[in-house]
């Protein structure tokens, strides 16, 4: 139904663009608009000139659903080709019984199991396959452990193109930056970036010492992106401070906040916060 009203909503919303446009869909939540598109409106000659760009974030996160969901969503029997996928864990896994962090596939498990895959049928059924970095478009086509079992779709993709992520100047500006106690912009960045270090030392309970380096981390605490590599490393840096923002895995949470109890120069912040995204950036 949500992937149904997004398609919908470029014809009903007054400033909608209309049929004729690119919609623009990310991860297992809207895969299904580049299989509806392609397989439902396309052939009733709707959104006929309509291109779909999927873009994915995470690719272990993919939407695998018994197949016996397939008879409420509403779909011509020609999308199960698509959707059609054999899941390589040997146990199921919901969201009462989750993998743990550190658990290994066993003999005694009884799979694999067929499933549908909303991220298989989006991307084989879009115009374009996206993803948030060149190295990541190379890391999930390579096979099927960074690939989460979809390395060969993408491959059959034609593989998927990797564009950085950006940052809004403007939202960013620490000249206009409403997060940013003291404003600066590139004739007081020396006197600017001082301020907004103490600021941030002090907000984050580090001891507020313009001598000390301020290392920044903002992301997903998961091995994807090098926090198991940053942790291990944490130990060893001497003379600076660190800070970490961000939320993930539950074992990574965890060490966080232990080693942010345990060492003054390290201050962990285990949720999601904008302003000190910001003054991370700033400072």
């Amino acid at each position: 139904m949500f992937c149904k009203a997004a398609i919908e909503s470029v014809r009903a919303l007054p400033f909608g663009p209309g049929e004729d446009c690119v919609f623009v869909a990310n991860d297992w939540h809207s895969a299904l608009i580049p299989l509806i598109i392609k397989d439902v409106y396309q052939p009733r000659g709707q959104f006929k000139n309509a291109k779909v760009a999927y873009c994915i974030h995470n690719i272990a996160f993919q939407g695998r659903f018994w197949p016996e969901s397939f008879k409420d969503m509403a779909l011509p029997e020609s999308t199960l080709s698509k959707l059609g996928f054999i899941d390589g864990y040997s146990k199921v896994f919901d969201e009462k019984n989750p993998l743990d962090d550190d658990e290994k596939p066993s003999d005694s498990w009884s799979g694999p199991f067929n499933k549908l895959n909303w991220m298989k049928a989006g991307i084989l059924a879009a115009d374009k396959v996206l993803t948030v970095s060149p190295n990541y478009a190379a890391e999930i086509g390579s096979g099927p452990d960074k690939g989460v079992e979809l390395d060969s779709i993408i491959r059959m993709a034609g593989g998927a193109e990797g564009i950085v992520n950006g940052m809004d100047v403007t939202e960013w500006n620490p000249k206009t930056d409403k997060y940013v106690p003291v404003k600066y912009d590139r004739s007081s960045v020396f006197e600017g970036k001082a301020a907004a270090k103490a600021a941030l030392q002090a907000e984050a309970g580090l001891p507020v010492d313009p001598s000390a380096p301020v290392f920044g981390y903002i992301g997903r605490l998961e091995e994807q992106k090098g926090v198991d590599i940053l942790l291990a490393a944490l130990p060893k840096i001497k003379n600076a401070q660190v800070v970490i923002l961000g939320t993930g895995k539950a074992k990574y949470e965890q060490l966080v906040k232990s080693m942010s109890s345990k060492n003054p120069n390290f201050k962990g912040v285990v949720k999601f916060s904008a302003p000190m995204a910001h003054q991370i950036t700033a400072g």
